[in-house]
């Protein structure tokens, strides 16, 4: 009898450990868990005047149902998205291509700058379209130049921006260019820093060979010293491999 009352507790004790452990769990994977979203800006500039562009901006997620309106505040459209979502950003204003693209979260950067080209008009004179490029600009212009790890090496999209942005100095001859080059903190200091001076090189170079006087540029190197985002994960340290460009009126 005793041996068959020990059985018996012992059977009720692991029926009810089996029955917590089952109601423990339960709302543990019930949990939605809700992905962290960050913020993103978007400037849209006229391509070749460098000018803000008033527009109308639509961003679609991975199911069409997920669509963002980006909303403008402090000088940019500005929306959400989660770190892993992919999307198709479409750009609109009047007297302008559409501009479509996609883009990754993850690649990014806090403020993203897009360019519209104008759309040309049959009855518009080439003088005429020079004559708009050459308008003053009225305030400062800054960009960022991503670079490839431990090289100064640019990404591609930064290619582009670069030859936007020479297109521009090109044709007005008046603004000044500062340069500021950067690097994540992986690495000696002081090589980090000789690495940020051969990205600003790199810039320069590029802006030389596009017939911009030397005299009109100014560069400065800080290594690892002024991140633009913390160095605690690869999507930030790609944010910090960068020269800063900016185009003074």
């Amino acid at each position: 009898m005793k041996t068959f009352t020990i059985i018996l507790l012992v059977a009720i004790g692991a029926g009810f450990t089996a029955h917590g452990q089952q109601q423990a769990g339960t709302p543990r994977n019930q949990e939605k868990i809700i992905p962290q979203r960050s913020r993103v800006a978007v400037r849209v500039l006229d391509k070749h005047t460098l000018r803000p562009v008033e527009a109308t901006i639509m961003v679609v997620g991975q199911r069409p149902e997920d669509l963002v309106i980006p909303l403008y505040e402090d000088g940019a459209y500005q929306f959400k998205m989660s770190a892993k979502d992919m999307g198709v950003i479409s750009i609109h204003a009047v007297g302008y291509e559409t501009l479509s693209e996609v883009i990754a979260a993850g690649t990014l950067r806090p403020t993203k700058v897009f360019y519209l080209t104008p759309v040309k008009n049959r009855d518009s004179s080439t003088a005429e379209v020079a004559k708009v490029s050459e308008l003053d600009l009225k305030e400062e212009v800054e960009t960022i130049l991503l670079f490839t790890q431990s090289e100064p090496d640019l990404l591609p999209e930064s290619n582009y921006e670069l030859e936007i942005l020479a297109d521009y100095l090109v044709r007005n001859k008046a603004p000044r260019i500062e340069l500021y080059g950067h690097t994540d903190d992986v690495g000696d200091p002081r090589k980090n820093l000789l690495l940020s001076y051969d990205r600003v090189d790199e810039v320069k170079k590029y802006l030389v060979s596009r017939r911009i006087e030397l005299g009109r540029i100014r560069g400065k190197a800080f290594g690892s010293e002024l991140p633009a985002a913390p160095n605690d994960c690869e999507a930030n340290r790609r944010l910090n491999r960068r020269v800063e460009i900016r185009i003074l009126p």
